[in-house]
């Protein structure tokens, strides 16, 4: 099995997954969490500057890891979408897929013919032409995940026809945007937030498809595996280390008595 397919295997299997989420273009952080123990990365191309060469580098330390790579594009109609998955990402996550046309436009450009219109590549997944280029389209529609976020009421009413667009394997609630658009920003605890989490987990199970998380806390897992989440987004890069570096430097004062 290669690092690209662990994700997918586990998922297949029922297994839940823990991933962190990326957004410090460092090689590094991927292979710390490999050591750490995490079953994928989500590297995050919506909101950081992350270019193709840096996005090479995160996806090459993710295989030499072992771990699966999920990519977050920017959009549904991204060309990002084609070139994360040429480089080797296991799948994608599409944000702020608010109707079905979205989620079939994400689908369409992840996909080859005859579910999508993804141009085809004897690339990297490939062996560079050293294949059954015919056996290898086939095989990469069976590999590649294709995960649409839910991030706003309109998106959550839309939620039950886009689960059943042929082609997405997943829904992933966006609880951060979600408190946004009801008018409580960041209160990703509210009622009215846990509330739609839970119903778009009920829909993901109707439809047969992956329902995919962030745990803001550890107290959250319980309830995510009771809905029958999978995939966890157990953590993210930059505020683990700002949570540690604060601990850190906290600690070196009171042992000091030196102000900050």
């Amino acid at each position: 099995m290669t690092a690209r397919l662990r994700l997918k295997t586990a998922l297949d299997a029922g297994r839940p997954t823990g991933g962190l989420f990326v957004s410090i273009p460092a090689p590094e952080i991927v292979e710390i969490a490999a050591v750490a123990g995490f079953d994928f990365v989500l590297i995050d191309l919506e909101h950081t500057l992350i270019d193709g060469g840096a996005l090479e580098q995160l996806l090459a330390a993710a295989d030499r890891a072992g771990l699966s790579a999920l990519v977050r594009v920017p959009n549904a109609s991204s060309e990002r979408i084609l070139q994360s998955l040429d480089a080797g990402a296991a799948g994608i996550v599409v944000p702020r897929v608010d109707t079905l046309d979205q989620a079939e436009a994400a689908v369409r450009n992840a996909r080859y013919a005859p579910r999508g219109a993804r141009g085809l590549n004897a690339g990297r997944l490939g062996r560079f032409g050293d294949c059954d280029l015919a056996d290898l389209v086939a095989r990469l529609d069976r590999e590649t995940l294709v995960i649409a976020m839910i991030e706003t009421p309109a998106g959550l009413d839309a939620a039950a026809r886009i689960a059943r667009v042929n082609g997405l394997d997943g829904l992933l609630f966006g609880a951060a945007d979600y408190s946004q658009a009801i008018g409580l920003p960041w209160q990703t605890g509210a009622p009215a937030v846990i509330a739609a989490g839970t119903a778009l987990a009920r829909i993901c199970r109707q439809a047969g498809i992956l329902n995919v998380a962030f745990a803001r806390t550890e107290a959250d897992v319980p309830r995510m595996l009771e809905e029958g989440t999978l995939g966890i987004i157990a953590a993210n890069d930059r505020g683990l280390l700002r949570r540690a570096l604060t601990q850190a430097d906290r600690g070196w004062r009171a042992a000091t008595g030196a102000q900050a």
